[in-house]
């Protein structure tokens, strides 16, 4: 209670499993971690969701935070993770870039500050809006699965004309259009 009043910057970042019966992603933790904190927020706070969140959450915590804390001095910025799986302190501390979605000058330059560190690394921090953050963490992971998906369907074509997957995924991968990354075909 008393982190949260003094906070300048408080991170979400809980678990939006998939919902059963839709898949869509359940918001339940989300917004229960909001309704925690709105009681305690104190002087100027940027709530930032790390949490991989449909496009539309960002302006759905503040509506909640508005209504249940009117006299609350905040903004909501979406600062997604993009970490793979057995790097995630690397892509941490060394990201390729840093996106952050706001749409409040304050917060923009609150944000800034916090990750100035990372800037100086030459790790770009990139301000957007708050919709286009949420939306580029989703399209990223899609066209990485994309990729995996498509080297896939070449490896299924390689057996049928007796070509070296391998040597197809190095082809393409060498043209920088392209790249190489994320075209290792599965099992």
């Amino acid at each position: 209670e008393q982190a949260a009043a003094e906070a300048d910057i408080i991170f979400l970042a809980v678990g939006t499993p998939m919902r059963r019966g839709d898949g869509h992603a359940d918001l339940t933790y989300v917004f229960a971690a909001v309704e925690e904190i709105a009681p305690h927020l104190s002087g100027f706070t940027v709530l930032t969701t790390k949490s991989t969140v449909p496009v539309g959450t960002s302006r759905e915590i503040e509506q909640r935070l508005r209504a249940s804390r009117p006299d609350a001095d905040f903004a909501v910025c979406s600062n997604p993770e993009f970490l793979r799986e057995g790097s995630a302190i690397q892509d941490f501390t060394h990201p390729d870039r840093v996106l952050v979605g706001h749409d409040d000058t304050r917060a923009r330059e609150m944000m800034e500050r916090l990750y100035k560190p990372l800037a100086l690394r030459n790790s770009p921090v990139m301000f957007v809006g708050r919709e286009a953050a949420e939306l580029a963490k989703y399209a990223a992971n899609a066209f990485l699965a994309l990729k995996i998906s498509f080297i896939n369907e070449v490896a299924d074509l390689c057996e049928e004309v007796g070509a070296n997957v391998q040597e197809v995924a190095g082809a393409i991968g060498a043209d920088r259009r392209i790249g190489d990354k994320f075209l290792h075909p599965g099992p």
